[in-house]
């Protein structure tokens, strides 16, 4: 998510579907995020395999909204010191189903930019850096917890304010670690404006990330909290 490592990357019912694809396929107002993550997810992000920062999502809701925070932290540091950092900061606001208001921050070392996005009717208006335009489109922002991106074509890209073409391709099934122990997860390649690779777990939850980081390095989202609604459940069925 910064020029220096990510380049222009940014992105139901527990255990009832056994695909990811039919997932997808159903309609965006049936996911309930809290339900499958509890109130959070936490990624610890590696860059070539080192520990230098953290991705976490946090979920609250309203009578009217959803409530969706996303804030992701990176230092990379050079003998002790802090050689690059980087904030990025976005809320929010959904209603059934749909993207109704986003801000999105960003300090890459030092330099500040944000992203506005307000939904008026059936037009979203957006703003950035890179100018201000209206939208019919029906947008997913790169926030990746909502599985319904998957059959999306274009996304707002939250760094940029621009709306990206993309082309998700379903890869193999794998087996992915998180909280619970190993999960079998389906791999999806973004191509086209974005270059991604992004694993679901079978009831739609986002557990893994990895991408290309422009200086050739491989960034790696892995699981510290993902299955926050699978892990309640079997709480509960232990009696804690």
């Amino acid at each position: 998510m910064n020029r220096l490592l990510f380049g222009g990357l940014i992105a139901l019912v527990i255990l009832m579907s056994p695909t990811v694809d039919g997932l997808a396929a159903d309609s965006a107002r049936s996911i309930n995020p809290m339900a499958l993550y509890g109130n959070e997810i936490v990624f610890d992000v590696y860059r070539e395999g080192t520990l230098v920062g953290s991705h976490k999502v946090k979920f609250s809701e309203n009578k009217e909204y959803l409530n969706v925070r996303s804030v992701f932290r990176l230092e990379i540091k050079f003998l002790f010191l802090t050689a690059y950092s980087y904030l990025y900061e976005s809320d929010a606001r959904w209603q059934d189903g749909r993207l109704q208001t986003l801000e999105a921050r960003t300090d890459d070392n030092g330099e500040l930019t944000v992203v506005t996005a307000a939904r008026d009717a059936a037009l979203m208006q957006i703003k950035s850096v890179n100018g201000q335009f209206e939208t019919d489109v029906l947008l997913f922002p790169t926030n990746h917890w909502h599985v319904g991106v998957l059959n999306q074509t274009q996304v707002l890209n939250t760094l940029t304010g621009r709306i990206n073409n993309v082309r998700i391709v379903t890869g193999d099934r794998e087996p992915i670690d998180t909280e619970m122990g190993p999960i079998q997860a389906t791999r999806f390649a973004y191509t086209g404006d974005l270059e991604n690779e992004v694993w679901y777990d079978d009831a739609g939850r986002w557990v893994k990330m990895r991408f290309k980081g422009s200086d050739g390095s491989i960034i790696e989202y892995v699981c510290r909290r993902c299955q926050g609604g699978a892990s309640r459940a079997v709480n509960a069925s232990k009696g804690e």
